[in-house]
């Protein structure tokens, strides 16, 4: 059985390395059949699932992750992220603010956690989250999350700087507007001269 084991660890390493998706996922099945409570296996399962965009499954595999090893952070901070995406902010917001007291540098759940509590109407916990993130790991995400939270405190000028600073490709152009525009205080002058008619 031993020798089964190590033989099906090492085809998931292969599968894993080489990004096979589907083969990772069966030698992970397997695995599992024959160590049902090896926390890092149902970790390991979970983020193939995720890669597989089976996030529902995933979720449940972090969550399994986490009753087998409570203080598995990685499995805390992809369930977190899993949730937020999936439309689950307050229990993103949970679990994040557990991952950030073990984990208080990582300015991926700090980006995370803000945007959590933007989903969740709290933009002046967003913004004190947000600038902390970008300050430490300024990126184009950073920048559109932190802008937001400055539209939504009342900040129009400081979100439109922000909104400038980010890369100008069509796609942002459009986000960058639609952001300015919407939001509980999103404003943008739009100008509007009669129209004079002859007659």
């Amino acid at each position: 059985m031993k020798q089964d084991v190590n033989g099906l660890a090492r085809q998931m390493q292969e599968a894993l390395a080489r990004q096979d998706w589907p083969r990772a996922l069966k030698a992970c099945d397997s695995l599992l059949a024959a160590m049902p409570d090896h926390a890092a296996l149902h970790y390991n399962r979970a983020l193939v699932l995720r890669r597989l965009n089976r996030d529902g499954e995933a979720a449940n595999g972090f969550r399994k992750t986490l009753k087998r090893d409570p203080d598995h952070d990685n499995a805390r901070f992809e369930l977190a992220s899993v949730l937020l995406e999936t439309g689950d902010a307050a229990q993103a917001a949970a679990l994040l603010e557990v991952y950030l007291q073990n984990q208080p540098n990582d300015a991926d759940a700090t980006l995370n956690l803000g945007n959590a509590k933007l989903a969740l109407g709290k933009p002046d916990e967003a913004l004190r989250l947000l600038s902390a993130a970008h300050a430490a790991a300024p990126s184009d995400l950073s920048s559109r999350s932190l802008a937001i939270a400055r539209r939504d405190t009342g900040d129009i000028k400081g979100c439109r700087a922000l909104l400038e600073e980010r890369q100008q490709t069509q796609a942002n152009a459009a986000d960058n507007l639609k952001i300015l525009t919407q939001g509980s205080r999103g404003r943008i002058s739009l100008e509007v001269k009669p129209v004079r008619t002859s007659g």
